[in-house]
């Protein structure tokens, strides 16, 4: 008997409610990062399934990550520096934005804590900004100057920190850059190593129970028919169960990320070392993205068609890449937006099945990734318990705006008035959530964001403070020091996370010597 406030109740699992089948509708990066998670969580009298067809494309754009992904691989229990060579993958220690505030300026959202904080109390971007005031030499510390990852970064130097994170040497963290088309082809041999079925086949209809409006199956082009009591659907922008056959209604955010197209073009590796982070370079209509790879480096450029064409978005481009290119440019279509229930019936929708924010903070694949990570911990009967599905879907929602609201913040707070575009960002309403965070950073440079946020002070200090909006004020406990004092702890703070950089080996050294590729090697 279970104990509940106001009584007892017998548990109710009877066998006959447990999910017996669980199909996922679609591969890919999200298809076979479900597969794996599945058939490594669930238990062994879960059968898991997955149908694909190898006449349809995978998107393959998300071949930049950010640090909970090893939390994900370490799930799954892959060996990281294996992962890394059979992906073509690199380090990342953070993104480099360029011209987001102004052109010219430059800015790293680094992984990770300052070197060392002043104060058990105050963070360091307070005692910062006091210093800021005092100090008047023009080589006084930038903010990203107190972080190691941004000294690491800008020497192209790298090695796992240590597990001690008090010590200012193991003060920042890190992620990957892969090939995408490799990781999926890496999990599905995890998957199947699991006891995953995959089915080749074209899915063109979809079977459901004319009461509960479940789907029970789903049909192929060959006639066959696939069930399942729970259903994935990873079949991306298509979103054909949730989307096409339950037509869960969409929520359009385009008014705040007006992009609509990305065009994807791979090149050869630039010289000048191998890069430890992802490169996002704002030009007069949106940004392109360049991700260091061991063979190669993945490029692209997200703009919006109603304030740029696809021959000029093309032209753009092609002008700016660092090597040449490998293929022609591919274009692809999109919405800013999401479904407003990832988990109708029995079909939950993971990846761009359920909604798309553009890639400008690597967060597409963490997305798949949470979304798992929920399932799982709300896995269902057969019944579909509504209790477990509503949670699932309110905690989705809390996680996609306030990323959605992080990604905003990028475009709002520019400076740029050089184009139409820009003068579109800079001046548009944005939604209250956001609103509030930038009036409570504005008056004293605190964070009005719950402490479940994935964007926590450090990256919001680094976007906000890297496009120049400083706040007016600090915390009235930080107030009442010596400026003068503070600035040069501050610089003491800079100059020993230059020096723990130092020590680290160059980042192309460390995969040559740990993570090869096969072909690399």
């Amino acid at each position: 008997m279970t104990q509940i406030a106001g009584g007892e109740y017998p548990l109710q699992s009877p066998r006959e409610q447990r999910v017996r089948k669980v199909l996922i509708v679609g591969g890919g990066s999200s298809g076979w990062m479900a597969a794996a998670v599945l058939a490594t969580a669930l238990s062994r009298d879960i059968q898991v399934q997955l149908v694909e067809s190898d006449a349809i494309g995978i998107v393959g754009v998300g071949e930049a990550t950010i640090p909970p992904m090893q939390k994900f691989n370490r799930f799954l229990r892959l060996d990281e520096r294996q992962f890394v060579a059979e992906t073509n993958g690199t380090f990342k220690l953070g993104i480099e934005f360029h011209n987001w505030g102004r052109v010219g300026d430059r800015y790293l959202h680094q992984f990770g804590t300052v070197g060392r904080e002043l104060d058990a109390l105050v963070a360091l971007h307070h005692w910062w900004l006091l210093g800021r005031r005092a100090d008047t030499r023009e080589d006084y510390p930038e903010w990203q100057d107190c972080h190691v990852a941004y000294h690491a970064a800008r020497k192209n130097r790298f090695a796992p920190s240590g597990p001690d994170k008090q010590q200012l040497p193991n003060r920042y963290t890190h992620a990957y850059h892969f090939d995408a088309h490799l990781y999926a082809a890496l999990l599905r041999r995890v998957a199947e190593s699991r006891r995953v079925d995959r089915v080749e086949g074209m899915v063109t209809g979809v079977e459901r129970d004319g009461e509960s409006g479940f789907v029970t199956g789903v049909t192929l082009q060959d006639g066959r028919t696939l069930e399942a009591d729970l259903f994935i659907d990873c079949s991306g922008f298509r979103s054909l169960l949730l989307g096409s056959e339950l037509g869960e209604k969409w929520t359009d955010w385009s008014k705040w990320i007006p992009s609509d197209r990305a065009l994807a073009v791979p090149t050869r590796r630039a010289e000048g070392g191998l890069k430890p982070y992802t490169q996002g370079i704002a030009h007069s209509v949106g940004w392109q993205w360049r991700i260091p790879l061991q063979h190669r480096t993945g490029n692209g450029h997200v703009f919006a068609s109603a304030f740029s064409s696809e021959s000029e978005a093309e032209e753009r481009l092609l002008g700016n890449l660092d090597a040449d290119p490998l293929a022609e440019p591919r274009l692809i279509k999109f919405a800013t937006g999401r479904r407003e229930r990832a988990w109708v019936g029995n079909v939950v929708a993971v990846g761009l099945s359920s909604g798309f924010l553009e890639p400008l903070e690597s967060t597409s694949i963490h997305f798949v990734q949470t979304a798992l990570e929920r399932l799982v911990e709300l896995f269902p009967t057969r019944a579909m318990d509504p209790v477990l599905r509503d949670q699932f879907n309110a905690r989705t929602q809390l996680e996609w705006e306030q990323v959605r609201d992080f990604i905003i913040g990028h475009y709002k707070l520019t400076e740029r008035d050089d184009s139409e575009f820009w003068r579109y960002t800079r001046s548009m309403d944005v939604p209250e959530t956001l609103a509030e965070t930038l009036e409570v950073w504005r008056a004293r440079g605190h964070l009005a964001v719950n402490g479940g946020h994935l964007f926590k002070i450090g990256s919001w200090a680094s976007m906000m403070i890297g496009q120049r909006f400083l706040p007016k004020g600090v915390h009235a406990l930080a107030d009442r020091a010596d400026p003068v004092e503070i600035a040069g702890q501050v610089r003491r703070i800079a100059e020993e996370c230059a020096q723990a950089a130092d020590r680290l080996p160059p980042h192309e050294e460390f995969i040559a010597r740990n993570c090869a590729a096969r072909e690399m090697a």
